[in-house]
């Protein structure tokens, strides 16, 4: 349009100054023609980096099956692109519906805030969790109203250094947070953050009762048995002797502490409350080997022991008691499923590190 307008004016100028008329109606046409011709090519670039960009959003893997569609019979390229790119959009829409529902109703509290901690996201979990909406809220001010530690002494004023913790929210709930970066396609820069607050509410209270169980199985259940095995003893050495009926009652006793023993150690490996410590896994054995050589004798089987010389000095880390225990049952089964007259033999060797 400058071109033109200029065009006229010069026209102009010569016929008025210097008494020449020259038509400007070639110029005005050739340079809307050029003009014509450098839109169209700019529209043909467009919708050129329109079909890459489309080809490869097509390309990549799907979040679920896009829907069928009519294709378009004709042969015109704008039209495709068109369809095309109300697909693309189609999609889109659909892949953002999914994630917003996806996040809705996860079985978790679960935010997403920007770079800066603002509240963008926040599903049914995490509402019930804090209590009311919280899109375009601080997400450490949530947190430290919930009673995350170490928040009011300035822990948490960066996002990427707030140290994930288990804790004790002002409900008695227990809490876990973890986070995650959301990073962009092209780029390292966390473009937002995401936030779960798992509730381990009815785990800890089951670990709970199961220590309280531990507490009494190996403590007050164990202190009767304990004193009749003292009664017995006492009245042993008042009376003077045998008797049948107290062997027996001894025997049944010491089989109830074994059963009280067995279940103190199998609710212990439940638990996974692991005591590990190094340990000489020879000095492990040689333990289960003396403590099954009785029950071999009375059933008159042989048992014998090989310790290779470079698995004496082997450490494990392990937890003694739970890997002795372990150790005798194994022992224990080997001898009770094993005929009178023949030998077991327990060897213990080294090979690439392994025991």
């Amino acid at each position: 349009l400058t071109g033109m307008a200029c065009a006229l004016l010069t026209s102009a100028g010569l016929a008025e100054f210097k008494r020449w008329w020259w038509s400007p109606t070639p110029a005005v046409l050739g340079m809307l023609f050029g003009y014509l011709i450098w839109n169209w090519r700019r529209l043909s670039v467009v919708l050129t980096y329109f079909g890459w960009e489309l080809a490869r959003l097509d390309s990549e893997p799907k979040v679920f099956p896009e829907r069928r569609r009519a294709r378009y019979p004709g042969g015109d390229r704008l039209q495709k692109q068109i369809i095309a790119l109300e697909q693309a959009m189609s999609l889109t829409r659909d892949t953002h519906r999914f994630i917003a529902d996806g996040l809705e109703y996860l079985p978790v509290a679960t935010l997403i805030s920007d770079p800066q901690g603002q509240i963008l996201l926040g599903n049914r979990k995490a509402r019930d969790l804090f209590g009311g909406d919280l899109v375009g809220d601080d997400v450490l001010k949530r947190l430290e109203q919930l009673g995350y530690p170490d928040m009011s002494r300035g822990a948490g004023s960066s996002l990427s250094s707030l140290p994930l913790l288990e804790f004790r929210d002002l409900k008695e709930r227990s809490l876990r947070l973890e986070r995650a970066e959301l990073l962009p396609v092209d780029g390292e820069i966390p473009v937002g953050w995401l936030w779960n607050l798992t509730d381990l509410s009815v785990e800890r209270d089951a670990e709970e009762q199961r220590a309280v169980l531990l507490r009494f199985l190996s403590h007050d259940l164990r202190a009767p048995h304990s004193a009749i095995l003292a009664l017995l003893d006492v009245h042993r050495h008042q009376v003077g002797g045998d008797s049948p009926l107290f062997d027996q009652i001894e025997l049944q006793v010491r089989r109830a502490l074994e059963l009280t023993d067995g279940f103190v150690q199998l609710a212990r490996a439940e638990s996974e409350a692991y005591q590990f410590q190094p340990s000489l896994f020879a000095m492990l054995v040689l333990d289960v080997f003396d403590q099954a050589l009785p029950i071999a004798q009375l059933k008159q089987i042989e048992l014998v022991h090989q310790v290779e010389e470079e698995a004496q000095e082997s450490l494990v880390l392990a937890d003694q008691a739970l890997l002795t225990r372990a150790l005798f049952n194994l022992l224990e089964n080997a001898i009770k499923y094993s005929v009178s007259g023949t030998r077991i033999r327990l060897r213990v060797s080294q090979r690439d590190g392994w025991l």
